[in-house]
């Protein structure tokens, strides 16, 4: 094995995972028990969050009686405005948000772990880490992103052009959608390479494998099966647990995939909740899904090894694996 793989079986990230995570009834008891409390949560928290956004979106002296017209009636645009879009976004925290949570909270008291195991091998959560995955992915993808709407002669207009004509209306569309697609990023990153990528690590070591078990699911649970989409989101999903295991947390990754939705909604597509029509497969297509997964990997590395990004972004405060006790179980 390469010296670079042994560095990721090392990962401080997984450094105490250990028998209670191989634990077949603990895996399924958080499975069953962290689904069905988190889909509660979800529904309940995203349902009250959407009322409360069809009233605070109402036009002045709009009656009560008017709400459960104008909600279905976002819904049925389904991201075609900029109510509507927003709407989506705030439904995907409110609801993504909400199970996470209590998802991982059902994880750590079933497996007897801290909450904080699942987040990061730091002794915080490392917000600079974040910030530099959000911001090197807006460096490295973003001018990707642009040049691919610019010689696309069928792309359609930007999003934060398209939806709103008022300067206003494009500042709040771009800040709701930093400010809503940051969590509803984390949502799916702590359970995916937190919670997901240990139980898979308890079983197997083997980075191939991990990383290709986590980015099919987090893939699959998109529920876009069209081969473009479905290998793109997998790549990202292989991506992110490279960054995972290289820099000791989600933060890093948690950053990169905000980013990614982010440049979506306002520079491609709103957010919809209707799956993307399959483009089928492309040469092209290809091309950036091998651009991306290098990239990922790239910044990983740049932010492991550049002295100064490192310290600033906190990425040399992950605790050191306790003799790699952890890794030696499965050589």
């Amino acid at each position: 094995m390469s010296a670079q793989g042994v560095r990721l079986l090392d990962s401080a990230f997984l450094a105490n995972v250990d028998g209670r995570d191989k634990s077949f009834w603990r895996f399924l008891g958080t499975l069953v028990g962290g689904l069905l409390g988190g889909l509660i949560c979800g529904l309940l928290i995203g349902g009250i969050a959407v009322i409360a956004f069809g009233v605070l979106s109402a036009p002045p002296g709009s009656p009560l009686t008017a709400l459960p017209g104008r909600i279905a009636g976002l819904v049925s645009s389904n991201g075609a405005t900029l109510t509507s879009t927003l709407m989506l976004m705030v439904l995907a925290v409110t609801t993504n948000g909400p199970l996470a949570i209590t998802f991982i909270c059902i994880a750590a008291l079933i497996s007897r772990h801290h909450v904080r195991d699942y987040l990061t091998a730091a002794r915080r959560f490392r917000w600079q880490m974040l910030a530099a995955g959000l911001l090197m992915s807006v460096l490295v993808i973003g001018p990707a992103v642009a040049l691919g709407q610019l010689l696309d002669p069928h792309a359609a207009p930007p999003p934060i052009l398209s939806l709103t004509p008022s300067l206003v209306g494009r500042l709040g569309y771009a800040l709701g959608a930093i400010a809503l697609l940051i969590p509803a990023a984390a949502a799916e990153e702590v359970v995916f390479r937190g919670w997901m990528l240990r139980q898979t690590a308890a079983v197997t070591r083997n980075i191939f494998v991990l990383m290709a078990v986590n980015g099919v699911l987090f893939s699959a649970v998109h529920g876009e099966f069209g081969i473009d989409a479905f290998l793109t989101r997998a790549l990202m999903g292989a991506g992110f647990v490279y960054m995972t295991l290289r820099l000791g947390g989600i933060e890093y990754s948690t950053g990169a995939h905000a980013a990614n939705n982010i440049l979506i909604v306002l520079f491609i597509q709103p957010l919809t909740a209707q799956a993307t029509p399959s483009a089928g497969f492309s040469w092209d297509a290809l091309a950036q899904d091998a651009f991306l997964i290098v990239a990922y990997i790239a910044m990983a590395e740049v932010t492991a090894r550049w002295a100064p990004l490192r310290r600033w972004s906190r990425a040399d405060q992950t605790l050191d694996p306790p003799a790699t006790a952890a890794a030696e179980q499965f050589a």
